[in-house]
């Protein structure tokens, strides 16, 4: 609580400090505009030193937390999903270079094509960290969505479990250190359906297909568990990493 006092007797004086570094008086995380995503910025620089410790597992409810899974890159993996506030919550779902949810999931709404897979927009080799970065746009500039690289050095250097956590179904990642994250099974969207909830997992990487424009690079799991590649118009869930 004393925390929480303190992030809101400082947002004055973050908003000042941040505005001689920004266009936008209030952009924190220098995004160009001033919304959710600041506060989630300050929240981390309070709670978490500005996003920079890291822990085995998660020592509070305050998330998300940098999860250090001792990997060769070092990267470090969020303990929750994007738009979860527990490591067990399905979070959001979004398609593809979008940052927010929709009621239906098709190439129709897709917003960066003209309705049909052979109008999309090239994003070039990667949207990890940019304006069409959902972690990044919501959670701040300590976080972006992994790379198909970052994907396959976790299911290369962790065990992995399918395991019932907290009444949620899904996979238990565990590293040679102690470390380890635990992904929901929170299926799919496509048009206005959920499919396979508690039985699949769906995670969107930042990196396009190298084959097909209109597709990018995932992970999905059940009793298996596979980097696949996926029509860009569907609404999976987003596990970011540290910066």
């Amino acid at each position: 609580m004393r925390k929480l006092f303190t992030l809101f007797a400082l947002l004055p004086f973050m908003a000042f400090s941040s505005s001689a570094q920004s266009t936008k008086k209030g952009d924190v995380n220098e995004d160009g505009a001033v919304d959710i995503s600041d506060v989630v910025e300050l929240v981390n620089i309070i709670l978490n030193g500005g996003g920079t410790q890291s822990y085995l597992y998660c020592p509070d409810d305050h998330h998300p937390h940098m999860i250090d899974l001792g990997l060769p890159s070092e990267t470090k993996w969020a303990c929750c999903n994007v738009g979860a506030t527990a490591p067990e919550g399905n979070g959001g779902y979004f398609a593809w270079g979008e940052t927010e949810e929709k009621d239906v999931y098709d190439w129709s709404t897709y917003i960066y094509c003209e309705g049909t897979d052979e109008t999309c927009l090239d994003f070039g080799t990667s949207i990890s960290g940019t304006q069409y970065d959902v972690a990044t746009k919501i959670w701040g500039n300590s976080w972006q969505m992994p790379s198909s690289e970052q994907i396959k050095e976790l299911l290369d250097n962790c065990t992995c479990e399918w395991v019932e956590f907290n009444g949620s179904k899904g996979r238990k990642f565990t590293s040679s250190n102690g470390g380890s994250i635990f992904l929901p099974a929170a299926g799919y969207h496509d048009g206005s359906e959920l499919f396979s909830h508690g039985s699949y997992g769906y995670y969107w990487s930042g990196t396009p297909y190298s084959s097909y424009n209109y597709c990018a690079y995932g992970v999905f799991f059940n009793s298996s568990i596979a980097i696949y590649d996926f029509d860009r118009y569907l609404g999976q869930s987003v596990r970011p990493v540290s910066k």
